[in-house]
């Protein structure tokens, strides 16, 4: 571990992993905090924010727990599966590109802070979009047309089929 890239995701990873758990508690708190419609319906606007913090708080868990078994020196035990039956990988890789996770994380808190006034299709498009492009920037047009085409379909599926309100931002003027 002579590269200092290396060595600052030595250390930034348990830190950035054991950070995840409280992170997730976090959401599913603010996911409580959804008002509920006075209808009585099954799947309300509580309920995907409720189920992705479910599984983040799972996930981030495990991924938590593994990283501490790492670092107490339970990584070199490779013959069975560590307790809660999470098998060790034979390469676990280190976060390695740092640029990648920061720009992700930049784009997420854009779009949080994006999502209200813009609303969600002018919101979410330039998102998915951005963040596609920068994964795989050959394919500019189709990562256009996917960003275009997940956003309308998703704001269609939430607000017509399930019912639950997006907010509309730039596109009220249009709709009313």
């Amino acid at each position: 571990m002579s590269d200092p890239t290396e060595k600052a995701a030595g250390v930034l990873e348990p830190i950035f992993t054991v950070a995840l758990v409280p992170f997730a508690a976090f959401y599913i708190w603010q996911a409580m905090q959804v008002t509920e419609p006075p209808r009585n319906i099954i799947v309300g606007p509580r309920t995907f924010p409720l189920l992705i913090g479910a599984f983040m708080l799972v996930v981030s868990a495990v991924l938590a727990v593994r990283q501490l078994r790492a670092a107490v020196g339970y990584a070199g035990r490779r013959t069975g599966p560590v307790s809660g039956g999470v098998p060790l990988e034979d390469e676990e890789m280190p976060i390695r590109d740092w640029t990648a996770v920061g720009l992700v994380l930049a784009a997420l808190l854009g779009l949080f802070i994006l999502f209200e006034p813009l609303g969600f299709v002018a919101a979410i498009s330039p998102f998915v979009f951005g963040l596609a492009t920068f994964f795989a920037p050959r394919q500019w047009l189709l990562n256009l047309t996917v960003a275009l085409i997940f956003s309308v379909s998703f704001f269609y599926l939430f607000t017509t089929v399930l019912g639950i309100p997006l907010p509309r931002g730039v596109f009220e003027l249009l709709t009313d």
